[in-house]
């Protein structure tokens, strides 16, 4: 992905998170429509990542649509052999299904987190994941 893509999207989901703070409902929906739209436009092009997808569905409020999101963020990171988004989307996507009362799912999921994350040196994210496996052991 080009860096010019990778700061939209960074700006976009700073100011999401400033109107979120501000409970500006109205300002949060044009940015979330705005980084939506980002993805869309780059779907299928060369410069599709998963840092697109990943971002949109981590400011996805309904699960069932954020986990489809993180679901085509994965097969983007797959087909880019990018592990270490490979590790972060999983466990976001551990954490909505667990959400979801899907809990073996989640395991799945967060299974396949913990392998990615051991060959990045991502130490906070394999701490979270630890922590999340302790929870549901």
């Amino acid at each position: 992905m080009n860096t010019h893509l990778f700061e939209q999207v960074e700006q976009l989901a700073k100011k999401m998170m400033v109107a979120a703070e501000a409970n500006d409902e109205t300002l949060f929906y044009q940015y979330y429509e705005a980084l939506k739209q980002l993805c869309d436009d780059q779907a299928g092009t060369r410069n599709e990542h998963p840092v697109l997808w990943e971002s949109l569905a981590d400011f996805t409020e309904d699960n069932c649509a954020a986990i489809g999101l993180y679901k085509r963020a994965y097969d983007s990171a797959k087909a880019l052999k990018e592990t270490e988004y490979k590790a972060s989307i999983q466990f976001s996507l551990a954490q909505r299904l667990l959400e979801q009362g899907e809990r073996d799912e989640a395991k799945l999921a967060l299974d396949k987190a913990a392998k990615f994350a051991s060959y990045t040196d991502d130490d906070q994210l394999k701490f979270e994941i630890s922590e999340m496996v302790d929870r549901l052991s």
